[in-house]
């Protein structure tokens, strides 16, 4: 008569389960990390060979126009491309675009990572040949009045190469 020894199998099955679940925990806490670390790379990218210079009124009047430039100068060998200009809500709740030169082909809105700002984004898509410059001007109407501050990033060739300024109003 043969005796088979349940108890020592059970336990082999409960390891094996065991030992999955951990492999999977650590898996799954793995992607987490690469995760957040890619998109903290990708955040931390900025384009070379490019300079960016906004100018901004220091100073406007309730419904005065108002109108702002984005300079970007290509000192590079090789064309890039303006993708897209994201516009912090804090400083546009004064202020109303209706309009761009040259014409955006699409915005949209979204939160920051950890929340506390939102943006616009105007799409551009505008090529910049090695050497030129290109301005944008952004052109509307001053809303209310106070003091309007938030970040705005120039983003070359993707949505994560990005040069980041602050833009400030007071509107009276």
């Amino acid at each position: 008569m043969q005796t088979i020894n349940n108890r020592d199998s059970g336990n082999k099955t409960l390891l094996w389960i065991a030992g999955g679940c951990l492999v999977v925990l650590a898996c799954i806490i793995g992607a987490i990390v690469l995760g957040f670390g890619g998109l903290y790379w990708l955040g931390s990218q900025s384009p070379e060979n490019v300079t960016v210079q906004v100018e901004i009124p220091s100073q406007a009047q309730v419904g005065d126009p108002f109108e702002f430039d984005i300079t970007v100068t290509n000192s590079g060998p090789e064309s890039v491309q303006l993708f897209s200009t994201a516009i912090s809500m804090n400083f546009l709740n004064g202020i109303i675009i209706d309009r761009t030169n040259p014409q955006f082909t699409e915005t949209n809105q979204y939160d920051a990572l950890g929340g506390g700002e939102t943006f616009i984004n105007y799409y551009f898509s505008q090529s910049i040949a090695p050497g030129e410059t290109l301005k944008v001007v952004f052109s509307g109407k001053a809303v209310s009045t106070g003091v309007f501050s938030g970040n705005m990033d120039v983003c070359i060739n993707s949505d994560f190469n990005c040069i980041t300024n602050v833009a400030r109003t007071v509107i009276k």
